[in-house]
């Protein structure tokens, strides 16, 4: 993408450790790009704690008011969140900003309002290879699947494991908690499974098989991917350190939100 002819006006939907970190990286590094022009949160408490840590003092808006007054939309809150903006967005020229992808496969019909906005943009999030996937959903993709193994901090608060009587916290050895497919995962663990998800949108594949564990003996979030095509076979692991604001998120997600977000400004692009 051709550097910006103009600043943007950004609004931020969530204003947890993600949104909180891109508000900063925005101030501090892309300012001559974008303007923070407001703030939503289902929690408005969390808005304006972030609003006044920022020089701009951004607006507390909900978030009708947020997508009026923006032309670049971040949502870093939740799936449903994610829901409620692209619907209420579309058809209104506006560039958005996707963390939650499982909401492409929670609510598959979706994906047909992309057309309807001026671009969407979604990090590749905790997981790398994306462009070398992307390349071959051009191929035949004979099989994929995703490999998750996570410390029992990151699995708190999960209902799917308290309906099944799954307590993490006494777990002694690795275990498998969940074998499926995608749907189902994105369905039981709505925050813990968007790089399912964002395999899903790179590769366009289906049958995308997940499994999920949860390790005790480990301290970082792992990701083993392995993609069989007609034209390749790909091998990816990844050990990805969890943000200390949030032990939910890995903190090379927001990494990659921030170079999405910086990538979006660059005259060069590198890769997919």
């Amino acid at each position: 993408m051709k550097t910006l002819n103009r600043k943007l006006n950004v609004g931020i939907a969530g204003c947890g450790a993600i949104g909180t970190q891109l508000a900063e990286f925005i101030e501090e590094q892309l300012e001559s790009y974008f303007t923070l022009k407001g703030l939503y949160d289902i929690v408005p408490d969390k808005a304006l704690s972030l609003a006044e840590k920022l020089k701009s003092r951004p607006d507390i808006l909900g978030l009708n008011r947020l997508i009026s007054y923006s032309d670049f939309i971040i949502e870093s809150a939740s799936v449903f969140c994610a829901k409620d903006l692209i619907y209420k967005a579309c058809n209104k020229g506006k560039i958005i900003f996707i963390i939650s992808t499982g909401v492409f496969v929670k609510y598959p019909g979706i994906l047909k309002k992309i057309c309807s906005f001026k671009k969407v943009i979604v990090p590749s999030g905790a997981i790398c290879g994306i462009d070398g996937i992307s390349s071959l959903s051009l191929s035949n993709i004979k099989s994929l699947k995703l490999i998750t193994s996570k410390p029992p901090s990151s699995l708190n608060g999960i209902k799917f494991l308290e309906q099944n009587n799954i307590d993490v916290s006494r777990i002694k050895k690795e275990k498998v908690i969940f074998k499926g497919r995608i749907k189902d995962a994105v369905e039981r663990f709505p925050k813990n499974i968007n790089v399912a998800a964002t395999l899903f949108l790179a590769s366009r594949f289906n049958n995308i098989e997940v499994i999920i564990k949860v390790n005790p003996h480990i301290k970082r979030n792992t990701h083993h991917i392995e993609v069989v095509s007609d034209k390749g076979r790909l091998s990816i692991t990844l050990e990805n350190v969890p943000s200390k604001t949030n032990p939910k998120t890995s903190a090379i997600t927001i990494l990659s939100a921030k170079n999405t977000l910086k990538r979006f400004t660059d005259t060069l692009l590198v890769g997919g």
